[in-house]
């Protein structure tokens, strides 16, 4: 004697369509390509008349560029971005990201400003916070000379008044 096998399936039921739009924004789009150590795709995304840290998209995207050449020279291949905020009075609150190498932790910060869903600016933050109170870091990288120059001369300073 064989034994037929049934199978039997629900019903369909007639269920509204259900679409979730996700909107990504502009700033999600540069912190991604940041972390991927991806400043090629910055030239698309950044806009070409505003300024980033008061320097033109281009000379900004370059510095950029040499920081994220020390980052792959230390042994990086992305970077971790880690949401902070300015602690200081000058852009109190300003939110960010540290962003520290996945190897090395070296790190530096970036405090990104948005005015209704775009990017207008983005510029190093020395007063930079997380919520993190024990973050393991390295050496910190700016995109700007100027502020590491500054840093390596006052910790000169301060080595020879011992």
């Amino acid at each position: 004697m064989q034994k037929e096998l049934s199978i039997t399936t629900p019903a369909r039921v007639n269920a509204p369509k259900t679409e979730v739009e996700i909107q990504i924004t502009n700033a999600q789009l540069v912190r991604m390509c940041i972390q991927d150590m991806n400043t090629e795709a910055l030239y698309f995304l950044l806009d070409v008349e505003r300024t980033y840290q008061e320097w033109q998209r281009n000379e900004f995207i370059l510095k950029l560029e040499r920081v994220i050449k020390k980052f792959e020279a230390d042994g990086d291949t992305y970077l971790n971005a880690v949401q902070g905020a300015c602690g200081g009075s000058c852009s109190r609150g300003q939110n960010g990201y540290l962003f520290i190498g996945n190897n090395s932790k070296n790190y530096m910060n970036l405090l990104f400003v948005e005015e209704e869903l775009q990017l207008t600016d983005l510029y190093e933050c020395s007063l930079f916070r997380t919520k993190f109170e024990n973050l393991n870091l390295g050496k910190r990288f700016y995109i700007d000379n100027r502020i590491n120059a500054f840093f390596e001369e006052f910790t000169a300073s301060l080595g020879s008044e011992k």
